[in-house]
């Protein structure tokens, strides 16, 4: 990582250095800074604002999701000798307007008329990137609310559950612009629904010389941590969409088939992706194969995975989320009538049934519970199968499932007896994946349902993969080798080994010694604190004080070899967004 002196040693570089620096390392022609704004479309920041830089000529203008009118700037003049693509550096920032929960909707730019990327709501640095363009967001500045709580971060940003700033990069084919001139930059909110959260643009002044452009660059390079040697990929398995066949519209979630893959894979900003609409959402015989050609069409290896797979919606036994390895699978439905959901044992197919039928299709599937301790669709863990069912769903927007009383909490009644730990200290196995379980449209940010506040500003959940390359057939490998974990949706990069083994792995019982945990963490904000539970029981917790990045070594000094151990690790920012490893088991 570079930094303020790294090009020169015993000096900062000047504004002309940097932007050689950046021609060299990128390609990319820099252009510092707005020089007009053209359109407000929202609201101006006022004179006392919340910047990231020291430096600041009040410029900074608001965009919400409710904006009727477009926020167009002009840049400054593009270099007449520009070389390969531009690369437009200003300030940006991201909100929620409100300390509830709100709809994340989209902001769509594009650059003299080109159609360039569309973004969503973070409060965390993040890469958006497709064929043509890339939008690279640093954020040095992170403000949160406690939970229920809000922020009165300026005199025109007051009740705000968070926000984040810091400097960005849009970047574009030198083809959309024309030497010499400036560039029209077009951002143009976009919403079902009623929504507070904003993003904000200023020309930031001195950007290259007066910030830490640095960090920028790491980003705009695309620049992750390894985690046990492997790479670490995020991703949404759990959403649903508005299509019903028979009912037009009429299904469960929001928006087309199409229109909720188009978000995954553009705005949400996530590498990996599952459709799982509930079986009665999904016409039997062909409408299978169309429902699964979908997810192969939208399928790019390397860019973008996608798994087939759907929601067997039993609220007799519980729900199951079921994901298939490659091409194949099939969907066998909860009840006996196709198109509806069994509320009673004598409308409900069994689960040796779902067993026996995914079996014979000959495709490789897992079988992952979700929300297990859900009033309305308790899962019956007598039921678990440990052949299939080797990972957990241990949070979405239903909250967490992992204790009775957790924090997050979610916004419906709960079974005590039926939360993942309860589960471990059955002597199950299993590892642990978050994701949406969305019904709004918004894959990879989803709130609780549509158009509604879920009374959190919590993140909605993301599975995390260790692995080589960003394949559909890696990332089940993954899930299915259990070297994956959760978080609950901001990317926090979470190793955990015991004697070297990496997360989701079987040991033989320590004859002599004792196992050593290793853990480390990259977080997205400030690390709170790390805790180990062992057998289901907080055993040690480490406080980090907000540290972005935090390494623990601990022995277990109580092991005893003669039963069965588990270990996970849980870690908790400072904005209250968690990870959650899949556990290793000694003996």
């Amino acid at each position: 990582m570079d930094d303020a002196f790294t090009l020169f040693g015993d000096r900062r570089p000047r504004n002309e250095e940097v932007v050689d620096h950046i021609a060299k390392t990128f390609g990319i022609t820099a252009v510092e800074g707005f020089d007009e704004l053209w359109q407000c479309g929202g609201f101006p920041g006022g004179r006392y604002v919340t910047p990231f830089m020291e430096t600041s000529d009040h410029r900074e203008w608001f965009l919400p999701l409710t904006s009727d009118g477009p926020l167009v700037w002009q840049s400054k003049a593009v270099p007449a000798d520009v070389k390969g693509k531009v690369g437009f550096v200003f300030g940006a920032g991201f909100g929620n307007g409100s300390p509830l929960a709100q709809p994340t909707g989209q902001w769509d730019i594009d650059v003299n008329g080109h159609a360039a990327i569309s973004v969503r709501v973070v409060k965390h640095s993040h890469r958006w990137s497709n064929d043509d363009c890339t939008f690279a967001f640093s954020a040095h500045r992170i403000e949160s609310a406690p939970h229920h709580g809000s922020l009165h971060l300026s005199s025109a940003l007051t009740d705000e559950a968070f926000a984040a700033f810091g400097p960005a990069m849009l970047v574009v084919p030198r083809e959309w612009v024309e030497p010499g001139k400036g560039a029209r930059i077009t951002v143009t909110a976009s919403c079902r629904g009623t929504s507070t959260r904003w993003f904000m643009m200023t020309p930031a002044p001195r950007a290259l010389t007066s910030s830490d452009i640095y960090r920028l660059l790491d980003v705009l390079a695309g620049e992750r941590p390894t985690v046990s040697g492997h790479n670490v990929y995020f991703g949404d398995i759990h959403t649903h969409s508005g299509t019903y066949r028979r009912q037009p519209f009429g299904g469960c979630g929001t928006g087309s088939r199409e229109e909720n893959y188009d978000y995954a894979s553009g705005p949400a900003g996530i590498d990996f992706y599952c459709l799982s609409e509930h079986e009665c959402q999904v016409e039997p015989d062909d409408g299978i194969e169309e429902f699964f050609a979908l997810a192969d069409r939208y399928n790019r290896p390397g860019a973008f995975a996608t798994l087939r797979g759907y929601e067997f919606t039993s609220i007799v036994y519980g729900h199951r989320n079921i994901y298939f390895r490659g091409s194949g699978g099939t969907i066998f439905n909860a009840a006996t009538d196709w198109y509806t959901m069994a509320g009673d044992y004598a409308d409900a197919t069994t689960v040796p049934q779902l067993w026996e039928a995914l079996e014979a299709c000959g495709e490789r599937f897992l079988s992952v519970p979700h929300h297990p301790p859900a009033a309305p669709h308790p899962f019956n863990w007598d039921l678990f199968n440990p052949k299939h069912e080797r990972l957990v769903e241990v949070y979405s927007v239903w909250g967490s499932s992992e204790y009775y009383g957790d924090v997050p909490r979610g916004i419906s009644d709960w079974h005590p007896g039926l939360y993942v730990r309860e589960a471990m200290k059955r002597g199950y196995r299993f590892g642990l994946i978050a994701s949406a379980d969305g019904h709004d449209g918004q894959p990879g940010n989803s709130q609780r349902r549509p158009y509604e506040a879920s009374g959190r500003h919590g993140g909605s959940g993301w599975a995390a993969v260790l692995t080589d390359e960003l394949t559909r057939e890696n990332v089940f490998d993954a899930l299915y080798d259990r070297r994956c974990y959760a978080t609950s949706g901001v990317p926090i990069y979470l190793s955990f080994e015991i004697n070297g083994a990496v997360m989701g792995s079987e040991l033989p019982p320590m004859a002599e010694g004792r196992p050593v945990l290793r853990i480390g963490c990259h977080g997205a904000n400030g690390i709170d604190h790390i805790r180990i539970i062992k057998n289901a029981r907080q055993t040690h917790t480490h406080f980090c004080h907000g540290e972005r990045q935090s390494e623990l070594e601990w022995a277990d000094d109580h092991y005893d070899p003669s039963g069965p151990n588990v270990y996970y690790v849980r870690v908790v920012q400072v904005d209250g967004e968690s990870a959650w490893s899949s556990p290793i088991w000694l003996g």
